[in-house]
């Protein structure tokens, strides 16, 4: 049986492929591609950054190819400063095809 499925894969692989463009082209004309990309900042924020500071995170949301992110605490928000090319970078790692060019602390 899994060999079965295996030969199907690699038969319909053209196909596969077809339907993920298609799959994605949908996606950048969708009116909900502002909504799925910032769901998708929130998931990949929670997922690289530690419990304490997605506890300060108050709010996130994408404009413009920009993460805008309100940090509660003042100091966190300005170590955060210091790291922004390398949270830009773990950003981009977990949020496959996104194009995110800076990141701003509100």
């Amino acid at each position: 049986m899994l060999h079965f499925k295996i030969l199907f894969i690699m038969q319909d692989a053209h196909q596969m492929k077809s339907l993920k463009e298609l799959v994605n082209r949908f996606l950048e004309t969708s009116p909900f591609q502002k909504q799925l990309t910032s769901a998708m900042a929130r998931a990949a924020w929670h997922k690289t950054m530690p419990k304490a500071v997605c506890d300060r995170t108050e709010k996130l949301y994408i404009h413009d190819n920009k993460v805008f992110l309100k940090i509660t605490s003042a100091p966190l928000r300005h170590e955060l400063q210091f790291n922004k090319d390398r949270i830009l970078i773990m950003l981009h790692e977990a949020m496959e095809g996104a194009s995110l060019q800076d990141v701003v602390f509100l």
